[in-house]
């Protein structure tokens, strides 16, 4: 047993060592490669290591990973954008499970791939789809909030939901229909949630003694309660840890903890470990014979899984929704399997044995997870763009406090935003106000390129430095023309330079004197609308199908938020109550930011 768990670590060094940098140079997702490295290191290949030679090490080590992956996820979710799409969520998560579960189910029982009760296994084990194939996508691609918070919402709650009803599924297989499963189930939903709250106030009462924690501490604190809870659940109550790990980090997620980017950074670091220790130890089971055997009848499963199953899934649940019927279909599109499908795959097969095709129900798994990683992934991107479901992007130089005002301004706007400044204390600062920064040069093309500058559709040079702030908006624009760059002039003889290159400016005296010139001149205004000297902010807001023909009184904006103007093809409207709105009419919003923030998202949400 010591020299398979030393080979297996190993094993598993190296691929973190080399896998992330190799996928990016072949353009691969690195789950991919790490199912290629598992395979070739178990025994039907080069057998470096079996998994049956690590005993009980082997099925613990892939509980603790998996629930630790569950955990990271649930942490990193946007609670207020998972609230605004909740209820596509909760469909997803009972009608869609159910749908994906039963329809998984049919396609194999029905192309012979399985018999019908291992069938039903593989039904529980596609269900799910996971935080760590759905987190790095969303990252990749940058979508939208709505498109993003229903898929990483539905990816991290659906496991431990998933998880309990492949359990199920596999006692009734092994042993038969019996009532102790209709006790079980919800035993493990509400004490794991129960023993996740747990969780919760243990950090919870820790941060208030120590009022002042450092982001060492921070962190240390989240994986020891996180682990620590994880053992407990199991112990207490079997196979409830992952609904444990994801109410915990969920309900963390929506709190306010110390130095959370920091930790949130740490954590997204130490799950490419765990990622990769999982999909290696899971994928050395397989037995690439009975891979090879599946062909076409488990391609046909899989594909009526990503064809079929899933957008017939994904029309349930959203009816009525507020979803756009692009971000319907973007999300109809989009459902890789992850960790726990792999996982519990593993533990499955071995249950089942070769008598009840365990073996067989284990490469089928690896075959969907494989297949819906790799095609998926690779149209994720250009999909995005066709359906218009990508957030935009605003690359801002200098992190200092101009920039840092205009990035929440932006981003309270629906802007994707990234700050980039040679000084780690204010990127810091800038991190603490919830934005995204990057240390570094503003005008280094290999970091613009990067941190796709080439796709930004909006270039801000903030910094003190004119000739980085040109450099930087010369490099936006000329990766994408159709950008728009408006910088900051320190020098007044330095204006025409910037000028010429298409980009807007503005000096330091101009600014003062309009701001100035916008309190002098309508005190009453700025006074009503933002009151005690709030931030105010103007929003341009694109009408859409859901508002087209309704009337300006009909919206119910927030108070204190005024629409100022109606674009149109032809011409610019003046509205007033009665204005009725056309698909493409172009509103602007004016008023305090937070409540200007909270107009756009209400109209956002109406299809």
């Amino acid at each position: 047993m010591e020299t398979a768990a030393i080979s297996a670590l190993g094993v598993i060094g190296f691929a973190v060592a080399v896998t992330n940098q190799l996928a990016r140079r072949l353009l691969i997702p690195p789950i991919l490669l790490y199912l290629i490295i598992g395979v070739l290191a178990g025994p039907s290949v080069f057998g470096v290591f079996s998994p049956d030679a690590l005993h009980e090490i082997f099925p613990l080590a892939l509980e603790v990973l998996v629930g630790l992956l569950v955990f990271e996820g649930a942490f990193a979710i946007d609670v207020q954008f998972l609230r605004r799409v909740g209820a596509v969520v909760r469909n997803l998560l009972t009608v869609g499970l159910s749908t994906t579960f039963l329809a998984g189910a049919l396609l194999a029982g029905l192309l012979g791939v399985l018999p019908w009760g291992t069938a039903f296994m593989f039904g529980a084990l596609v269900s799910v789809t996971g935080p760590t194939v759905i987190g790095p996508l969303v990252r990749s691609v940058r979508l939208n909030d709505h498109v993003r918070a229903v898929l990483l919402g539905e990816g991290v709650l659906i496991d431990p939901l998933g998880a309990i009803l492949a359990v199920v599924v596999l006692q009734f297989a092994l042993s038969g229909l019996h009532a102790e499963p209709f006790l079980w189930v919800p035993s493990r939903l509400i004490g794991g949630a129960a023993l996740g709250l747990v969780g919760v106030l243990v950090v919870r009462g820790v941060v208030r003694l120590n009022r002042d924690p450092s982001p060492t501490e921070m962190t240390l604190l989240l994986l020891g309660v996180s682990a620590g809870t994880l053992a407990l659940s199991e112990r207490l109550l079997p196979a409830s840890g992952l609904t444990a790990m994801a109410t915990m980090g969920v309900v963390l997620a929506g709190a306010d903890l110390p130095h959370r980017d920091v930790v949130r950074s740490f954590e997204d670091e130490l799950s490419r470990i765990l990622l990769a220790a999982v999909y290696i130890l899971a994928a050395a089971t397989l037995d690439l014979g009975l891979l090879r055997a599946l062909w076409p009848n488990g391609v046909l499963v899989v594909i009526g899984l990503m064809v079929i199953v899933r957008p017939l899934s994904v029309a349930l649940c959203s009816l009525r929704s507020d979803l756009r019927a692009r971000e319907r279909l973007y999300i109809a599109a989009i459902a890789p399997r992850g960790v726990v499908a792999v996982a519990l795959a593993a533990f499955a097969g071995e249950a089942l044995g070769a008598e009840l095709f365990g073996p067989e129900l284990t490469a089928l798994v690896f075959l969907t997870v494989a297949l819906t990683v790799a095609v998926q992934s690779s149209y994720a991107a250009p999909l995005a763009r066709l359906l218009e479901v990508r957030s935009m992007r605003a690359l801002i130089a200098g992190a200092g406090t101009v920039s840092r005002r205009i990035g929440q301004q932006l981003h309270a706007g629906g802007f994707d935003v990234m700050l980039i400044d040679p000084n780690e204390d204010v990127v810091a600062r800038a991190r603490e106000d919830g934005l995204d920064a990057e240390v570094g040069d503003a005008s280094n093309v290999t970091l613009l390129r990067k941190l796709g500058g080439g796709e930004a559709a909006l270039a801000v040079g903030g910094s003190n430095s004119d000739e980085a702030n040109l450099l930087f908006c010369q490099y936006v624009l000329a990766e994408n023309p159709e950008a728009t760059a408006f910088a900051r002039v320190e020098q007044s003889d330095a204006v025409e330079a910037f000028r010429r290159s298409g980009i807007a400016t503005i000096g330091a005296d101009e600014a003062v004197a309009d701001a100035l010139m916008a309190v002098i001149g309508q005190p009453v205004l700025q006074e009503a609308l933002a009151p005690g000297g709030e931030d105010r902010l103007t929003v341009e807001f694109v009408v859409g199908s859901g508002l087209d023909g309704r009337r300006i009184r009909d919206l119910q904006l927030p108070q204190r938020v005024l629409v100022l103007l109606v674009r149109r093809a032809n011409e610019d409207v003046v509205p007033h109550g009665e204005t009725v709105l056309q698909r493409g009419n172009r509103l602007l919003l004016f008023g305090g930011a937070e409540a200007v923030a909270d107009a756009r998202q209400r109209l956002a949400l109406i299809e």
